[in-house]
């Protein structure tokens, strides 16, 4: 009966088990790399020590939300008590491009945890119904056999067998016997529990899971709000900026350059001697899309030179008419870009082609700033023919986002080879125009070299 009694006691163990949670600290793990966190507590933890540990990552990962809350706060305090300062002005552009990058990076990462967990929850639903089918089978089966060795053998038939051998040896290999269905009945109890076990886990999963369905959702809509927050921030930040931007333009961008540190990205003499001039017709559209900002002025003020184009980074920019390329530059990335970066040449240009064309016997000077890092087809020197490939849109230099802006000045009847020889020596990109006056203009000017409202000649 004792031995009867531990199955028994064993089997019960068995279809009681159950897994209980236990407390760990968010300081004993390292979540230096939150988005591998992000996607391992995504899925279904096969302990519950893993499970404890997103537990522990949740907390700090709602800690790390709660400050990211009260920077961008902060942001619009720091706006709020905004002078006429450039340099001030430029340092919350810094930090409100910052901001920007850890909320839409948070929504992404968001929008992939809560379509992963979703998947994974409809997986543990599958999992949990088709188990708790398979376990209710099994204990099943073993409570009929149980109950038929009682029945067939009787409550003392373990005695009786053992004290009926005849002699030691037949006594010993009874016993042995008995072992061996014992330990195969435990075997099969011990089996039973570790499913149970995992089916207690995956159950936990499931509420874990749903519940983190939940707080993904909501802290969704609240980063969302954030970001709506701070498109408008941005938006009272570049209409600021742009309103003083001319006259920091024109400090940075009329410093003299040493031509040899540009030497590789400018057009040689080889090449202009090697040009072939050539004229065409008309103008051709070189990029496709909206206008954001157009010539001589910004929507919100401030002084613009040339038209911006907004498009998504990767546009293609094709030649507006044949020329030669004076100039090329990709020295930085594709997506680099925010206002008051001044990297590239002319500063804040970030990646750059110029070109000199000859459209209907007149020279024109064009240039696209802030462009991709990768795509550029041309290089310094090189002819180009209208609808050419010449590269790609980007948000490089000193930039607010993804556009490309164009810049043309008139140069009359100079030749193409002509223009060519004085860019080569100056590298002036504004041809004496400066950088801080619509009444550069051609219209306003009545000479040349001028510059032209791109948008009256390429649409």
């Amino acid at each position: 009966m004792k031995i009867r009694r531990g199955i028994a006691g064993l089997c019960i163990g068995a279809l009681l088990a159950g897994v209980l949670p236990f407390p760990v600290s968010v300081h004993a793990y390292d979540f230096s790399d939150e988005e591998a966190w992000v996607a391992k507590c995504s899925g279904v933890q096969q302990s519950s020590a893993d499970s404890a540990a997103c537990n522990a990552f949740k907390e700090y990962y709602q800690q790390q939300q709660e400050e990211l809350k009260e920077q961008i706060s902060s942001f619009k305090d720091d706006i709020n008590n905004l002078k006429s300062d450039l340099e001030d002005l430029e340092s919350l552009v810094a930090k409100q491009k910052e901001l920007i990058e850890q909320v839409n990076a948070s929504i992404e990462e968001k929008n992939t945890a809560i379509a992963e967990i979703q998947s994974n929850i409809a997986q543990l639903e599958e999992d949990i119904a088709f188990k708790e089918e398979e376990i209710k089978k099994w204990d099943q089966q073993i409570k009929e056999r149980m109950i038929g060795e009682q029945a067939s053998i009787g409550t003392n038939m373990y005695i009786d067998m053992i004290m009926g051998a005849k002699d030691l040896q037949e006594m010993m290999r009874t016993m042995e016997g008995l072992q061996r269905i014992m330990e195969s009945d435990e075997e099969q109890i011990n089996m039973l529990k570790t499913e149970k076990e995992d089916l207690d886990q995956k159950k936990n999963e499931q509420k874990r899971l749903e519940q983190d369905a939940i707080d993904q959702k909501a802290a969704l809509e609240a980063e969302k709000e954030q970001a709506e927050e701070l498109k408008e921030s941005s938006e009272q930040m570049i209409t600021l900026y742009h309103q003083q931007e001319a006259q920091l333009q024109e400090q940075m961008r009329s410093a003299q350059v040493d031509l040899s540190t540009i030497s590789s990205n400018l057009v040689g003499m080889d090449n202009i001697n090697d040009y072939t001039p050539s004229t065409s017709d008309g103008w051709l559209n070189p990029i496709s899309g909206p206008t954001s900002a157009g010539t001589w002025y910004y929507p919100g003020g401030g002084v613009h030179l040339g038209v911006d184009r907004a498009v998504a980074i990767g546009t293609p920019i094709y030649a507006p008419a044949d020329g030669l390329v004076v100039y090329a530059a990709n020295p930085v990335g594709s997506n680099s870009g925010y206002l008051g970066n001044w990297s590239g040449y002319p500063f804040g240009a970030g990646n750059n082609i110029a070109l000199l064309v000859n459209v209907s016997g007149t020279t024109y000077f064009v240039t696209f700033s802030h462009m991709a890092q990768n795509g550029m087809t041309v290089s310094a020197g090189q002819s180009v023919s209208q609808g050419q490939l010449i590269g790609l849109t980007g948000n490089s230099g000193n930039s607010s986002g993804p556009h490309c802006h164009i810049e043309i000045i008139n140069l009359g009847s100079m030749s193409i080879t002509e223009a060519a020889e004085q860019f080569a020596r100056t590298a002036d990109f504004a041809w004496g125009c400066g950088w801080s006056s619509p009444a550069t203009g051609c219209d306003s000017k009545g000479s040349t070299p001028c510059r032209e409202r791109p948008e009256t000649l390429i649409g």
